[in-house]
């Protein structure tokens, strides 16, 4: 598999800076072309989810039209910005140079993330944040709507993904979804380790597989050693991913249901949450 596609959502309110700078490190990189796409909300029916007492119909539609398209008109001028500083082409002409497109969208987050994030082969998205409901859909709608593996990125990231991956391995489905999306990486990584605690029979019986499949794409790989016992998937994940100066997750998402506004499992909840390094997630 090759990424040959990135593709980068954009919305007003929420800082992207983290999300390029990445997206700059593995796109230069790996020679794949960037969709960047803003998307601003739907003035009528945002306007209809204010009540009618704080204004005059009419009067708030026009308001957040006028804003979406100021927040929009911002974001493009830093987009164009980090385009020019590292050299992007405004747009494909040539498949062997990298480029960056920038795409405008009037609607809902979760819309344009499955729109374009189905013929993608890698979403990279802002942390969600509890308290941004935006962000929390757009990572619902990136990861078990469209399906593209995904790239959560916290607000400060490291200088490059690509000096040492962990792989999160428990032989499930979502697991190997992650692995291969995560292949392009993980072959350039300079360092490579499987997180599979011992007290995980079912894990630790697989990964030897693992470590062979990663051979025949010339990957060494070796365990990432958690000290004592692991109680605390999540939080050993995390602890052990500091302590070796991990600068990329690789993991399954998992949830408790089908639909979009799924419970979470525990172990991905809590990665989510605590993380300070970028993950690169599949369901």
């Amino acid at each position: 598999m090759t990424i040959r596609d990135i593709f980068v959502p954009l919305f007003s309110g929420i800082p992207f800076a983290a999300q390029l700078e990445v997206t700059a490190d593995l796109a230069l990189r790996l020679g794949a072309h960037v969709n960047v796409a803003f998307t601003r909300p739907d003035p009528v029916i945002a306007a209809a989810a204010v009540p009618e007492m704080i204004a005059a119909a009419g009067v708030v539609s026009e308001a957040i039209e006028i804003e979406g398209k100021r927040a929009q008109s911002a974001a493009f001028e830093e987009f164009d910005r980090w385009r020019t500083a590292y050299g992007f082409l405004p747009t494909e002409n040539n498949a062997a140079e990298a480029a960056a497109t920038w795409h405008e969208r009037v609607g809902t987050v979760a819309a344009t993330v499955v729109e374009i994030g189905r013929l993608c082969e890698l979403a990279i998205i802002a942390k969600p944040d509890s308290y941004e409901i935006v962000t929390e859909e757009a990572f619902a709608a990136a990861v078990f709507e469209a399906g593209c593996p995904t790239l959560v990125t916290p607000t400060r990231v490291p200088q490059s993904l690509f000096h040492h991956v962990v792989i999160a391995w428990n032989g499930t489905l979502q697991a190997a979804r992650a692995l291969h999306g995560a292949m392009p990486i993980i072959r350039q990584a300079e360092k490579v380790s499987i997180f599979a605690p011992l007290e995980d029979a079912e894990a630790r019986s697989c990964s030897p597989n693992l470590i062979e499949y990663l051979s025949w794409h010339s990957v060494q790989a070796d365990y990432l050693e958690t000290a004592g016992k692991v109680d605390d998937v999540g939080k050993a994940l995390l602890n052990g991913a500091a302590e070796s100066h991990a600068t990329m997750i690789v993991m399954g998402a998992y949830s408790r249901s089908r639909i979009r506004e799924a419970v979470l499992g525990g172990v991905t909840r809590h990665v989510l949450r605590h993380a300070d390094i970028p993950i690169l997630m599949a369901h």
